[in-house]
């Protein structure tokens, strides 16, 4: 696979995407629009995030900025299931289409490119998944797919007799590399998109309530490794994370309220990770997942009977 600015993946999806995860409603607006104007043409956004009206905003001030078209955008969002545990109801059939379409107006947009099933937290994910598929046939999404699902997850959809994901949108970094996974993905032919790419770095989600110092231990030997890969390629330690999810074939988000970093991220395309390095960072897998952990919750291992 070319892996370049234009590149995209089976679903026509970006190869990088800016995400808009601990963004409050203001930074939303402003940080999307600073996106597309740098370049990005992915934006990924979310029903738990609380700030997609300002995610739309940002969206219609971007393109018109950066002089593109809404076709020239790929725009993610994510169904938020429900979780009992959080005493948050969980949604039926009805709930998920009316969901979407309250989250297409806060977008401002007539239709998202991808809708996902946030986590499995659901027992009623069947029942979400089939109106994930009425969805995509009613044109409100062009493609479908989950975020957090294991094989056993993913397994379920397809033991149903349902149409496969797309896509599954999972935490992916040299911590947690979910190897047997992304093999399974690849052999069903499921595109993998990886989010949190630079939680193993040490100024990853620093501010106060942002959950970053959780697990800070286990980053130490990837950020040792990490910083001598990028001081010998002479690009910064964020860019070689993000370089990695791309060599192993993932579209990677990222995300940064700075627009310095914005930019810096998309500076990915002009270099190649050797073998021996990209080695040493696969070597360095616990498959253990940060980015959830100030919450208490295992998303792919919290996943109740199905109703």
């Amino acid at each position: 696979m070319e892996i370049s600015e234009s590149a995209r993946n089976g679903i026509d999806m970006p190869l990088m995407g800016f995400g808009t995860y601990q963004l409050a409603t203001a930074q939303a607006e402003l940080c999307v629009y600073e996106a597309l104007k740098a370049g990005f043409r992915h934006i990924d956004s979310a029903e738990g995030y609380n700030n997609e009206e300002g995610t739309g905003k940002g969206l219609q001030k971007g393109i018109k900025a950066a002089g593109i078209t809404r076709d020239d955008i790929f725009l993610t969002t994510k169904l938020f299931p429900g979780y009992k545990q959080w005493g948050a109801p969980e949604k039926t059939y009805e709930q998920t289409i009316a969901t979407l379409k309250t989250q297409l107006k806060n977008l401002r947009l007539d239709y998202v490119d991808l809708y996902l099933i946030h986590a499995p937290l659901s027992e009623l994910r069947l029942e979400q998944w089939n109106a994930l598929v009425h969805l995509k046939e009613s044109g409100l999404t062009k493609h479908i797919g989950v975020s957090n699902y294991n094989e056993g997850r993913i397994n379920e959809i397809l033991d149903a007799g349902l149409p496969k994901p797309e896509a599954n949108q999972i935490e992916f970094h040299p911590i947690c590399a979910r190897v047997d996974l992304t093999r399974y993905m690849k052999e069903n032919s499921i595109e993998p998109v990886a989010y949190s790419s630079l939680a193993p770095l040490s100024t990853w989600r620093t501010e106060e309530g942002q959950g970053g110092e959780v697990l800070a231990g286990i980053k130490k030997e990837c950020q040792k490794v990490t910083s001598e890969i990028a001081l010998k390629l002479k690009v910064s330690e964020a860019n070689v994370l993000i370089r990695w999810g791309l060599q192993h074939g993932y579209s990677v988000l990222t995300k940064s309220s700075k627009p310095e970093r914005i930019h810096e991220n998309l500076k990915v395309f002009d270099f190649e990770i050797p073998g021996i390095d990209m080695g040493h960072l696969n070597s360095l897998s616990l498959n253990q997942a940060i980015a959830w952990a100030a919450s208490g919750l295992d998303p792919m291992g919290a996943a109740p009977t199905l109703k």
